[in-house]
């Protein structure tokens, strides 16, 4: 795991910080993210030649704007503006995604809606399923981190709007204001999209979404990422967030394995898991890290 740098006394979160090279090497560590202090709490980096003559002497005229860069995507504007009901699903009962199933790829991303780095990657997964239709999916799952105490009420809230299928519409305005998450806000953003709240507010507290936000917690606890945001492009790992263009030419590779793969006569419904069981061993160990177990990881990533 990258070194960790404590930040300022006022500050609850503590910062690690990866070489961006290690990017390129497959995601091995993202960047910057939330670490929690012991890795036991689960959750309860990409005119012409001139003349001298004096009819020419005037300045020229300013250039037109450039167009907009669609290809190069920065962190600043990749999925800003995503139109939700083209990208984004919210199952009554199953992770939230944003893509299509049958992906050559399955990316989830383990979040934790009051860590500050994990709302750089709220809209940057988005673009994900804009560059790459009908290839990706991009699955959120829950990570609460103890040290954060509005987390766990936040993925509740969010949790039970999806039941009413505006999960991803919830987690735009939490990550939109991070520093308004207690229980009246809460309940102001589930009125604003215009929530059943007599529902929402029963499904809030439903000890099954607890289980399923702890159990996701847990999971990605024994994956060897206890951090926000953990990040997984099929079976590559990444600790924190380093930019969008890193994460997009990890998913670019495994895209064409998967094409190849599907080439080759597997089917596309078995590629994520294939290429997890390939790539899960190859992530660089984590500090106390045991071996990795591949069918697990298979297990966790694919699952609803």
């Amino acid at each position: 795991m990258s070194r960790r740098r404590p930040q300022s006394p006022a500050s609850s979160h503590r910062i690690a910080i990866a070489p961006a090279a290690l990017v390129l090497a497959g995601l091995a560590l993202g960047g910057l993210g939330c670490f929690p202090r012991a890795q036991s709490s689960a959750g309860k980096e990409a005119g012409g030649g001139g003349s001298s003559s004096a009819a020419e002497a005037a300045p020229a005229p300013e250039p037109p704007p450039p167009l907009p860069d669609t290809e190069h995507q920065t962190d600043a504007t990749a999925g800003k503006g995503a139109d939700l009901s083209k990208i984004a699903i919210s199952p009554k009962h199953g992770s939230p995604y944003l893509g299509v199933r049958n992906e050559l790829v399955v990316v989830n991303i383990f979040s934790d809606f009051q860590c500050p780095v994990c709302s750089r990657a709220a809209d940057p997964i988005k673009q994900l399923a804009i560059d790459f239709p009908g290839k990706v999916r991009v699955v959120f799952r829950h990570n609460p981190l103890a040290m954060h105490n509005r987390a766990r009420a936040a993925a509740m809230a969010a949790a039970a709007a999806g039941r009413q299928g505006k999960f991803w519409q919830y987690h735009d305005r939490l990550f939109a204001n991070q520093r308004a998450l207690d229980d009246a806000s809460l309940r102001g953003i589930a009125e604003n999209l215009g929530l059943n709240l007599e529902k929402w507010e029963e499904d809030r507290t439903d000890p099954q979404l607890d289980d399923e936000i702890t159990h996701e917690a847990e999971s990605v606890v024994k994956l060897g990422a206890p951090g926000t945001p953990g990040i997984f492009v099929n079976g590559w790992r990444s600790l924190g967030w380093g930019s969008y263009q890193g994460l997009k030419m990890t998913v670019q590779r495994e895209i064409t394995s998967g094409e190849q793969l599907a080439a080759s006569g597997i089917p596309r419904s078995e590629i994520p898991a294939a290429r997890i069981r390939e790539t899960a061993p190859k992530n660089t160990r984590q500090a106390n890290e045991g071996p990795i177990d591949p069918e697990l990881w298979v297990q966790v990533l694919t699952g609803d």
